[in-house]
Protein backbone atom coordinates (compact mmCIF):
# COMPACT_ATOMS: atom_id res chain seq x y z
CA UNK A 1 0.00 0.00 0.00
CA UNK A 2 1.30 3.44 -0.89
CA UNK A 3 2.62 5.46 2.00
CA UNK A 4 2.64 9.20 2.41
CA UNK A 5 5.73 11.18 3.33
CA UNK A 6 7.39 10.05 6.54
CA UNK A 7 7.42 12.17 9.66
CA UNK A 8 10.62 13.11 11.40
CA UNK A 9 11.17 10.85 14.40
CA UNK A 10 13.26 11.45 17.49
CA UNK A 11 14.30 9.09 20.27
CA UNK A 12 14.99 10.66 23.63
CA UNK A 13 18.07 9.33 25.41
CA UNK A 14 17.18 6.73 28.00
CA UNK A 15 18.01 7.16 31.66
CA UNK A 16 21.46 5.84 32.55
CA UNK A 17 21.24 2.45 34.24
CA UNK A 18 23.11 -0.81 33.94
CA UNK A 19 21.98 -2.53 30.73
CA UNK A 20 19.99 0.57 29.94
CA UNK A 21 17.21 0.10 27.38
CA UNK A 22 17.26 2.29 24.27
CA UNK A 23 15.22 2.73 21.10
CA UNK A 24 16.55 3.07 17.56
CA UNK A 25 15.53 2.57 13.92
CA UNK A 26 12.39 4.65 14.35
CA UNK A 27 10.23 4.84 11.26
CA UNK A 28 6.88 6.65 11.02
CA UNK A 29 4.50 6.52 8.08
CA UNK A 30 0.84 6.90 7.12
CA UNK A 31 -1.13 4.74 4.72
CA UNK A 32 -3.97 5.69 2.39
CA UNK A 33 -6.53 5.02 5.13
CA UNK A 34 -4.68 7.61 7.28
CA UNK A 35 -3.46 4.95 9.75
CA UNK A 36 -0.12 6.02 11.24
CA UNK A 37 2.40 3.27 11.95
CA UNK A 38 5.47 3.84 14.12
CA UNK A 39 8.05 1.05 14.13
CA UNK A 40 11.14 0.98 16.32
CA UNK A 41 13.76 -1.32 17.82
CA UNK A 42 14.15 -1.72 21.58
CA UNK A 43 17.52 -3.05 22.74
CA UNK A 44 19.52 -3.34 25.96
CA UNK A 45 16.66 -4.47 28.22
CA UNK A 46 12.89 -4.75 28.36
CA UNK A 47 11.33 -1.40 29.22
CA UNK A 48 8.20 0.73 29.38
CA UNK A 49 7.97 2.86 26.22
CA UNK A 50 6.13 6.18 26.14
CA UNK A 51 5.30 8.35 23.11
CA UNK A 52 4.72 12.02 22.40
CA UNK A 53 3.67 13.55 19.07
CA UNK A 54 4.74 17.11 18.27
CA UNK A 55 4.25 19.72 15.60
CA UNK A 56 7.12 22.18 15.22
CA UNK A 57 8.49 20.91 18.53
CA UNK A 58 5.24 21.37 20.50
CA UNK A 59 3.11 18.43 21.68
CA UNK A 60 -0.24 18.13 19.93
CA UNK A 61 -1.69 16.96 23.25
CA UNK A 62 -2.10 13.39 24.41
CA UNK A 63 -5.86 13.50 23.90
CA UNK A 64 -5.28 13.49 20.12
CA UNK A 65 -3.30 10.26 20.18
CA UNK A 66 -4.71 8.57 23.29
CA UNK A 67 -6.11 5.92 20.95
CA UNK A 68 -2.60 4.75 19.96
CA UNK A 69 -2.25 0.98 20.38
CA UNK A 70 0.53 -1.57 20.35
CA UNK A 71 3.90 -1.26 22.05
CA UNK A 72 3.32 2.04 23.84
CA UNK A 73 2.62 2.87 27.52
CA UNK A 74 3.20 -0.80 28.34
CA UNK A 75 6.00 -3.18 29.24
CA UNK A 76 7.78 -3.88 25.96
CA UNK A 77 10.09 -6.79 25.15
CA UNK A 78 13.32 -6.25 23.25
CA UNK A 79 13.16 -6.48 19.47
CA UNK A 80 11.36 -4.73 16.61
CA UNK A 81 8.12 -3.21 17.86
CA UNK A 82 5.16 -1.29 16.45
CA UNK A 83 2.68 1.42 17.48
CA UNK A 84 -0.41 2.29 15.45
CA UNK A 85 -2.42 5.48 15.66
CA UNK A 86 -5.58 6.42 13.81
CA UNK A 87 -5.84 10.26 13.81
CA UNK A 88 -9.19 11.43 15.09
CA UNK A 89 -11.59 13.63 13.18
CA UNK A 90 -10.29 16.64 15.11
CA UNK A 91 -6.87 16.25 13.47
CA UNK A 92 -6.59 18.82 10.58
CA UNK A 93 -7.02 16.93 7.28
CA UNK A 94 -6.12 13.74 9.22
CA UNK A 95 -2.96 13.50 7.10
CA UNK A 96 0.75 14.10 7.43
CA UNK A 97 1.70 16.60 4.74
CA UNK A 98 5.18 17.82 5.65
CA UNK A 99 8.09 17.33 8.03
CA UNK A 100 6.74 19.60 10.75
CA UNK A 101 5.49 16.67 12.82
CA UNK A 102 7.77 14.45 14.93
CA UNK A 103 7.48 11.56 17.34
CA UNK A 104 9.40 11.19 20.59
CA UNK A 105 9.82 7.79 22.21
CA UNK A 106 11.02 7.69 25.82
CA UNK A 107 12.07 4.49 27.56
CA UNK A 108 11.66 3.84 31.27
CA UNK A 109 13.65 1.01 32.90
CA UNK A 110 11.44 -1.55 34.60
CA UNK A 111 12.99 -0.73 37.98
CA UNK A 112 12.22 2.98 37.50
CA UNK A 113 8.70 3.12 36.02
CA UNK A 114 6.48 6.21 35.46
CA UNK A 115 4.43 7.62 38.33
CA UNK A 116 0.99 6.32 37.34
CA UNK A 117 0.07 2.69 36.65
CA UNK A 118 -3.33 1.37 35.61
CA UNK A 119 -4.46 -2.27 35.73
CA UNK A 120 -7.40 -3.24 33.54
CA UNK A 121 -9.63 -5.44 35.71
CA UNK A 122 -11.60 -6.69 32.70
CA UNK A 123 -8.67 -7.87 30.54
CA UNK A 124 -5.91 -10.19 31.79
CA UNK A 125 -2.28 -8.99 31.75
CA UNK A 126 -3.24 -5.49 30.64
CA UNK A 127 -1.18 -2.91 32.55
CA UNK A 128 -0.39 0.58 31.24
CA UNK A 129 1.63 3.49 32.60
CA UNK A 130 1.32 7.27 32.45
CA UNK A 131 3.92 9.91 33.27
CA UNK A 132 1.62 12.23 35.21
CA UNK A 133 -1.97 12.60 36.36
CA UNK A 134 -2.56 14.92 33.39
CA UNK A 135 -1.87 11.99 31.07
CA UNK A 136 -4.45 9.67 32.64
CA UNK A 137 -7.29 9.31 30.10
CA UNK A 138 -10.42 11.04 31.35
CA UNK A 139 -8.67 12.26 34.49
CA UNK A 140 -8.04 10.35 37.72
CA UNK A 141 -11.61 10.92 39.01
CA UNK A 142 -13.28 9.25 36.01
CA UNK A 143 -15.74 6.52 36.96
CA UNK A 144 -13.79 3.85 35.10
CA UNK A 145 -11.06 3.99 37.78
CA UNK A 146 -13.69 3.09 40.35
CA UNK A 147 -15.25 0.25 38.35
CA UNK A 148 -13.24 -1.47 35.59
CA UNK A 149 -9.68 -0.29 36.22
CA UNK A 150 -7.34 0.04 39.18
CA UNK A 151 -5.34 3.29 39.08
CA UNK A 152 -2.21 3.56 41.23
CA UNK A 153 0.33 6.25 42.10
CA UNK A 154 4.05 5.59 42.57
CA UNK A 155 5.27 6.48 46.06
CA UNK A 156 8.92 7.52 46.00
CA UNK A 157 10.08 6.14 49.35
CA UNK A 158 13.35 4.25 48.90
CA UNK A 159 16.06 5.41 51.30
CA UNK A 160 14.05 8.35 52.74
CA UNK A 161 14.25 8.68 56.54
CA UNK A 162 11.06 10.12 58.05
CA UNK A 163 9.18 10.40 61.34
CA UNK A 164 6.42 7.88 61.87
CA UNK A 165 3.89 8.39 64.64
CA UNK A 166 3.05 11.43 66.67
CA UNK A 167 5.03 12.92 69.56
CA UNK A 168 3.14 12.54 72.86
CA UNK A 169 0.99 9.60 71.69
CA UNK A 170 2.41 6.98 74.03
CA UNK A 171 -0.59 4.68 74.16
CA UNK A 172 -0.65 3.51 70.59
CA UNK A 173 2.40 4.59 68.62
CA UNK A 174 5.44 6.46 69.87
CA UNK A 175 7.16 8.83 67.45
CA UNK A 176 10.15 7.16 65.82
CA UNK A 177 12.07 7.25 62.56
CA UNK A 178 11.60 4.85 59.67
CA UNK A 179 13.44 4.24 56.40
CA UNK A 180 11.67 2.25 53.68
CA UNK A 181 13.72 0.25 51.19
CA UNK A 182 11.48 0.25 48.11
CA UNK A 183 9.40 2.59 46.03
CA UNK A 184 5.89 1.21 45.69
CA UNK A 185 2.57 1.93 44.03
CA UNK A 186 -0.48 2.75 46.15
CA UNK A 187 -4.03 2.65 44.83
CA UNK A 188 -5.56 6.09 44.29
CA UNK A 189 -8.79 4.82 45.90
CA UNK A 190 -9.96 2.16 48.29
CA UNK A 191 -11.29 -0.82 46.34
CA UNK A 192 -14.94 -0.52 45.36
CA UNK A 193 -17.57 -3.24 45.05
CA UNK A 194 -17.53 -2.91 41.27
CA UNK A 195 -13.77 -3.55 41.19
CA UNK A 196 -13.89 -6.41 43.68
CA UNK A 197 -16.71 -8.11 41.79
CA UNK A 198 -14.41 -8.63 38.80
CA UNK A 199 -12.68 -11.39 40.80
CA UNK A 200 -14.44 -12.33 43.97
CA UNK A 201 -18.19 -11.95 44.17
CA UNK A 202 -19.71 -12.10 47.64
CA UNK A 203 -22.94 -10.47 48.76
CA UNK A 204 -25.34 -8.53 46.59
CA UNK A 205 -23.90 -5.04 46.66
CA UNK A 206 -22.24 -3.47 43.63
CA UNK A 207 -21.23 -0.08 42.35
CA UNK A 208 -18.78 2.64 43.32
CA UNK A 209 -19.10 2.47 47.10
CA UNK A 210 -16.04 1.18 48.99
CA UNK A 211 -16.08 -2.59 49.41
CA UNK A 212 -16.62 -3.52 53.07
CA UNK A 213 -17.36 -7.19 52.54
CA UNK A 214 -13.82 -8.59 52.66
CA UNK A 215 -12.05 -9.74 55.79
CA UNK A 216 -8.26 -9.64 56.07
CA UNK A 217 -8.27 -13.43 55.64
CA UNK A 218 -10.42 -13.27 52.50
CA UNK A 219 -8.05 -10.69 51.04
CA UNK A 220 -4.86 -12.73 51.61
CA UNK A 221 -5.90 -16.28 52.48
CA UNK A 222 -6.09 -18.41 55.60
CA UNK A 223 -2.52 -19.71 55.28
CA UNK A 224 -0.91 -16.32 54.47
CA UNK A 225 0.48 -15.30 57.85
CA UNK A 226 2.35 -12.00 57.61
CA UNK A 227 5.17 -11.48 58.45
CA UNK A 228 6.32 -15.08 59.02
CA UNK A 229 5.14 -16.17 55.56
CA UNK A 230 6.19 -12.90 53.92
CA UNK A 231 4.09 -11.73 50.98
CA UNK A 232 2.82 -15.21 50.20
CA UNK A 233 -0.95 -15.27 49.62
CA UNK A 234 -3.43 -18.02 48.81
CA UNK A 235 -4.21 -18.36 45.10
CA UNK A 236 -7.98 -18.22 45.68
CA UNK A 237 -7.83 -15.08 47.82
CA UNK A 238 -8.77 -11.74 46.27
CA UNK A 239 -5.13 -10.62 46.13
CA UNK A 240 -4.11 -14.01 44.75
CA UNK A 241 -6.68 -13.66 41.97
CA UNK A 242 -5.53 -10.11 41.22
CA UNK A 243 -1.91 -11.26 40.99
CA UNK A 244 -2.87 -13.98 38.53
CA UNK A 245 -5.06 -11.62 36.49
CA UNK A 246 -2.56 -8.76 36.27
CA UNK A 247 0.72 -10.70 36.10
CA UNK A 248 2.06 -8.54 38.96
CA UNK A 249 3.08 -10.89 41.76
CA UNK A 250 3.84 -8.22 44.38
CA UNK A 251 0.27 -7.01 44.91
CA UNK A 252 -0.58 -6.94 48.62
CA UNK A 253 -1.90 -4.75 51.40
CA UNK A 254 0.55 -2.04 52.49
CA UNK A 255 2.48 -2.33 55.74
CA UNK A 256 1.62 0.20 58.41
CA UNK A 257 4.76 2.16 57.58
CA UNK A 258 3.97 2.18 53.85
CA UNK A 259 0.41 3.30 54.58
CA UNK A 260 1.43 6.17 56.87
CA UNK A 261 4.24 7.35 54.58
CA UNK A 262 1.80 7.50 51.64
CA UNK A 263 -0.85 9.21 53.79
CA UNK A 264 1.55 11.86 55.08
CA UNK A 265 2.76 12.66 51.55
CA UNK A 266 5.92 14.32 52.83
CA UNK A 267 4.30 16.08 55.80
CA UNK A 268 5.00 15.77 59.54
CA UNK A 269 1.75 17.37 60.70
CA UNK A 270 -1.40 15.86 62.21
CA UNK A 271 -2.97 15.66 58.79
CA UNK A 272 -1.55 15.61 55.28
CA UNK A 273 -3.07 19.09 54.90
CA UNK A 274 -1.66 20.59 58.12
CA UNK A 275 -2.33 20.77 61.86
CA UNK A 276 -5.77 22.39 61.84
CA UNK A 277 -8.56 20.42 63.51
CA UNK A 278 -11.17 22.96 62.41
CA UNK A 279 -14.22 21.06 61.18
CA UNK A 280 -14.55 23.34 58.15
CA UNK A 281 -11.01 22.35 57.08
CA UNK A 282 -11.12 18.65 57.94
CA UNK A 283 -14.43 18.21 56.11
CA UNK A 284 -12.76 19.21 52.85
CA UNK A 285 -10.54 16.11 53.02
CA UNK A 286 -12.22 13.53 55.25
CA UNK A 287 -15.56 11.76 55.68
CA UNK A 288 -16.09 11.25 59.41
CA UNK A 289 -18.92 11.12 61.95
CA UNK A 290 -19.86 14.77 62.14
CA UNK A 291 -23.15 14.11 63.91
CA UNK A 292 -25.15 14.84 60.77
CA UNK A 293 -24.01 12.07 58.44
CA UNK A 294 -22.65 8.59 59.04
CA UNK A 295 -22.42 6.49 55.90
CA UNK A 296 -19.96 5.35 53.27
CA UNK A 297 -19.25 7.62 50.34
CA UNK A 298 -18.03 7.04 46.83
CA UNK A 299 -14.24 7.56 46.86
CA UNK A 300 -12.69 10.57 45.19
CA UNK A 301 -15.29 13.19 46.05
CA UNK A 302 -13.14 15.21 48.47
CA UNK A 303 -9.70 16.81 48.14
CA UNK A 304 -6.85 14.26 47.81
CA UNK A 305 -3.63 14.40 49.81
CA UNK A 306 -0.60 16.15 48.22
CA UNK A 307 0.35 12.98 46.35
CA UNK A 308 -3.08 12.55 44.79
CA UNK A 309 -4.40 9.75 47.03
CA UNK A 310 -8.06 10.12 47.95
CA UNK A 311 -9.76 9.33 51.25
CA UNK A 312 -6.59 8.54 53.18
CA UNK A 313 -8.36 10.46 55.96
CA UNK A 314 -11.76 9.01 56.83
CA UNK A 315 -14.48 7.24 54.84
CA UNK A 316 -13.18 3.70 55.55
CA UNK A 317 -10.73 2.14 57.92
CA UNK A 318 -8.16 0.28 55.81
CA UNK A 319 -6.58 -3.10 56.51
CA UNK A 320 -2.79 -3.06 56.79
CA UNK A 321 -0.50 -6.10 56.77
CA UNK A 322 0.82 -5.77 60.33
CA UNK A 323 -0.41 -7.34 63.52
CA UNK A 324 -1.61 -4.64 65.93
CA UNK A 325 0.26 -3.72 69.13
CA UNK A 326 0.43 -0.64 71.37
CA UNK A 327 3.04 1.56 72.99
CA UNK A 328 6.47 0.04 73.66
CA UNK A 329 5.30 -3.25 72.20
CA UNK A 330 5.03 -1.42 68.89
CA UNK A 331 8.18 0.71 69.23
CA UNK A 332 10.13 2.83 71.68
CA UNK A 333 10.44 6.58 71.38
CA UNK A 334 13.41 7.40 69.21
CA UNK A 335 13.68 3.99 67.56
CA UNK A 336 15.24 4.08 64.11
CA UNK A 337 13.73 1.25 62.04
CA UNK A 338 14.39 -0.06 58.54
CA UNK A 339 11.32 -1.30 56.62
CA UNK A 340 9.28 -2.38 59.69
CA UNK A 341 6.99 -5.38 59.31
CA UNK A 342 5.25 -5.29 62.70
CA UNK A 343 5.00 -8.00 65.39
CA UNK A 344 5.33 -11.67 64.50
CA UNK A 345 1.98 -12.51 66.10
CA UNK A 346 -1.14 -10.93 67.52
CA UNK A 347 -4.92 -11.07 67.75
CA UNK A 348 -5.96 -8.24 65.44
CA UNK A 349 -4.59 -6.69 62.27
CA UNK A 350 -3.87 -2.99 62.20
CA UNK A 351 -6.39 -0.53 60.81
CA UNK A 352 -5.56 2.92 59.47
CA UNK A 353 -7.35 6.06 58.30
CA UNK A 354 -10.49 6.32 60.42
CA UNK A 355 -13.98 5.97 58.99
CA UNK A 356 -17.31 7.64 58.33
CA UNK A 357 -18.60 6.25 61.64
CA UNK A 358 -15.79 7.58 63.86
CA UNK A 359 -14.66 10.99 65.08
CA UNK A 360 -12.36 13.08 62.95
CA UNK A 361 -9.39 12.55 65.31
CA UNK A 362 -9.37 8.87 64.30
CA UNK A 363 -8.55 9.97 60.74
CA UNK A 364 -5.27 11.76 61.52
CA UNK A 365 -2.16 10.53 59.71
CA UNK A 366 -0.63 8.79 62.75
CA UNK A 367 -3.81 7.37 64.26
CA UNK A 368 -4.02 3.60 64.34
CA UNK A 369 -6.33 0.98 65.70
CA UNK A 370 -6.61 -2.77 65.96
CA UNK A 371 -10.28 -2.65 66.72
CA UNK A 372 -11.92 -5.75 68.12
CA UNK A 373 -12.69 -7.28 64.75
CA UNK A 374 -11.19 -10.65 63.97
CA UNK A 375 -9.02 -10.77 60.82
CA UNK A 376 -11.34 -13.54 59.67
CA UNK A 377 -14.45 -11.35 59.67
CA UNK A 378 -15.48 -8.34 57.56
CA UNK A 379 -16.81 -5.21 59.19
CA UNK A 380 -19.03 -2.44 57.88
CA UNK A 381 -16.45 0.33 58.40
CA UNK A 382 -13.38 -1.53 57.11
CA UNK A 383 -12.16 -1.40 53.50
CA UNK A 384 -8.77 -1.83 51.86
CA UNK A 385 -6.33 -0.14 49.53
CA UNK A 386 -3.84 -2.19 47.50
CA UNK A 387 -0.14 -1.67 46.91
CA UNK A 388 2.67 -3.27 44.90
CA UNK A 389 6.43 -2.86 44.52
CA UNK A 390 7.50 -0.35 41.83
CA UNK A 391 9.93 -2.74 40.17
CA UNK A 392 8.83 -4.95 37.29
CA UNK A 393 12.09 -6.63 36.29
CA UNK A 394 10.80 -9.93 37.63
CA UNK A 395 7.08 -9.40 37.02
CA UNK A 396 5.72 -11.07 33.89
Amino acid sequence: MKLTKMMMALALPSLVYAAAPAVSNINVAQDEQRLVTISYTLAGADAIVMMDVLTNGVSIGKALYANATGDVNVKVRQGTRKITWQPRETWPDQKIRDNSLSVKLTVWPLDNPPDYMCVDLTRPSTVVWYISSNDVPGGVTADIYKTDKLLMRRIHAEGIRWRMGLAGDATKQRAHTVTLTNDYYMAIYTMTFAQRNKFYTTGNESGKLPDNSMSYTALRGSSANWPTAGHSVDANSLIGKLRSHSGIDTFDLPTEAEWEYACRAGTATRWSFGDSDAKAVVSLYAWYNSGTSSSRHEPGLLIPNPWGLYDMHGNMWEWCLDWYSDGDAFCKTGDDVIAPVGPVSGSYRCLRGGSYAHYDTHARSANRDGGTQSPGSPYTTIGYRLACVANFNDAQ
